[in-house]
């Protein structure tokens, strides 16, 4: 169920990116292994199309990752999670001050193909058991 949004600048290649995209899957699904359906989105973003602290087209730009994960994880595990995403991103990037957000979401907030995964004791009984 995770579902990310890295925004970062244009500029690194396709085989960077890839490297990226397995260690961020290999750290989000070492931590959220259930179900294996993660999707990191990456959203690349010219200086003109970026403002930090109100400056639009500064530089450089850093780095943003958004996770929407499932609740239940909680303390060491995040912990590494969060740096793993740091080193992943660091090494592609190599951008001062990355920013990670984890939201977390309830069964009763999450739908796939319009069915809300509460309603679905299958998947309710198969998360609990790995999540608590």
């Amino acid at each position: 169920m995770p579902v990310g949004y890295l925004d970062v600048p244009v500029g690194v290649d396709l085989d960077r990116k890839k490297d990226l995209m397995a260690a961020i899957y290999a750290a989000v699904s070492e931590v959220y292994p259930f179900p294996d359906d993660t999707r990191i989105f990456l959203r690349e973003w010219a200086a003109d199309s970026v403002s930090q602290n109100g400056l639009l087209g500064s530089e450089p730009i850093r780095p943003a990752l958004t996770l929407h994960v499932p609740k239940g994880v909680d303390g060491e595990p995040i912990r590494v999670l969060m740096r793993k995403l740091n080193d992943a991103v660091g090494l592609a990037y190599q951008l001062p001050d990355f920013i990670t957000f984890l939201h977390e979401h309830s069964l009763d907030v999450v739908a796939v193909n319009g069915t809300v995964l509460a309603d679905d004791q299958q998947r309710v009984e198969a998360q609990t058991k790995v999540y608590g």
